[in-house]
């Protein structure tokens, strides 16, 4: 009975022992699953904080976009009124010039038609184009020969035109000299060594009389020489030659500069 009661303690305890073993086994499996799995997990904790992080740079993106398409819209209304304001303003200022060129073309006009009715004379001619009235006189009326000082004759008639353009407001008178292709002769090249200084003294010699006699104001006056190289007529002829030799005085419309 007693070695029964061993044998079966034996067996108990084997059994045990194995029990023991095969649990052991399963507990490291356990053991060896569960450690696979928090390694996933810790993978999967950190593919969620490196979504949740580009989620918030996406959010983040997201709220400066608005921020620059706010901007943008802004900044595009802001132009949009500029753009309108300026197409105001062009107009306005279309209507102005309108206005002005109508208001100069009445002006010039009556300054030709009083230029014509005052200054009845053969040796000067009065034209009226676009905006400008254009008075021009052969060199004889306002000069001797080879001089650029003004007759007294010449000086009459510059008075009077001189009283006209008193009247006119706005106006930029342009005196210019012209002569014909003769060249200067040897008695005068001391004081005009070519017909470039003979056309320009002569046009200063104009403008400083309307200035010092009539009271022109020196600010709408300017002179040109323009010698011999814009003739109206043939140099071959005296009569042609005697065109050429001639002094402009051009009224137009102030440029504002």
């Amino acid at each position: 009975m007693k070695n029964v009661t061993i044998i079966v303690l034996a067996v108990l305890l084997a059994a045990a022992i194995i029990s023991g073993v095969l649990l052991r086994g399963k507990y490291l499996d356990m053991r060896d699953t569960l450690s696979v799995h928090n390694k996933e997990v810790s993978k999967l904790h950190d593919q969620i904080k490196k979504n949740a992080e580009e989620i918030r740079q996406l959010e983040e993106g997201s709220k400066e976009e608005k921020k620059i398409g706010e901007s943008l819209r802004r900044e595009l209304s802001s132009r949009d009124d500029m753009v309108a304001g300026l197409k105001e303003k062009l107009q306005l200022e279309k209507s102005m010039a309108k206005a002005r060129i109508e208001e100069l073309k009445s002006t010039y006009d009556t300054l030709a038609s009083e230029l014509r009715r005052r200054l009845k004379s053969k040796e000067m001619t009065i034209r009226e184009f676009e905006e400008k009235v254009s008075i021009t006189f052969v060199d004889r009326v306002l000069f001797d020969f080879g001089e650029a000082t003004i007759t007294p004759e010449g000086r009459s008639i510059l008075r009077r035109v001189g009283e006209i353009l008193k009247n006119v407001q706005g106006m930029q008178i342009m005196v210019v000299g012209h002569t014909d292709n003769r060249p200067i002769r040897k008695e005068y090249q001391h004081k005009f060594p070519s017909n470039w200084e003979l056309s320009a003294a002569r046009a200063a010699a104009v403008a400083r009389y309307f200035q010092g006699e009539t009271g022109l104001d020196p600010k709408s006056l300017e002179i040109v020489g323009r010698s011999f190289y814009r003739p109206v007529a043939s140099n071959e002829t005296e009569e042609g030659r005697a065109q050429n030799r001639r002094v402009e005085v051009i009224i137009a419309p102030k440029i504002e500069r």
